[in-house]
């Protein structure tokens, strides 16, 4: 008895495939280092079937999949790294990407582009403090 395995692949950077077009069970692997990932199509009836990225998490300073080669959508529970400020990790929640809280960080000065609840030790002060975003401020901890 044959066994058939399908996969799609692709080394082009972002390009992520569509998801109505893997047939059931389907892989589809993109080996591209600077945005790799394995992905299958979810069971929801097309059109609206939406796609999942199994790993690694995405390390950069923009959003990954940017500027995207194909599907365009982030898949639900898709992580990334954001190396714009300070390590900041984030996690696609299916509408918006989402911080965990117990981000913490320590440098000289305080990072630019703080998250709500960030701790931060800094080193020049010295001292600790939590950054507050409905005052756009740093407070002394």
């Amino acid at each position: 008895m044959a066994v058939q395995i399908l996969s799609r692949r692709s080394s082009l950077l972002h390009d992520r495939p569509f998801p109505v077009r893997l047939g059931i069970g389907e892989l589809a692997l993109n080996n591209n280092v600077g945005d790799p990932g394995l992905f299958f199509a979810d069971d929801t009836a097309s059109p609206s079937t939406g796609l999942i990225k199994i790993g690694p998490t995405f390390i950069g300073a923009t959003f990954p999949n940017t500027p995207p080669t194909g599907y365009t959508v982030f898949s639900r529970g898709e992580a990334w790294l954001d190396t714009s400020s300070t390590y900041i990790y984030k996690l696609f929640d299916g509408t918006d990407w989402r911080t965990p809280k117990a981000v913490a960080s320590n440098s000289n000065g305080k990072p630019i582009n703080p998250v709500d609840g960030q701790l931060h030790y800094d080193k020049l002060i010295p001292g600790l403090f939590m950054y507050d975003s409905s005052i756009t401020a740093w407070i002394a901890v």
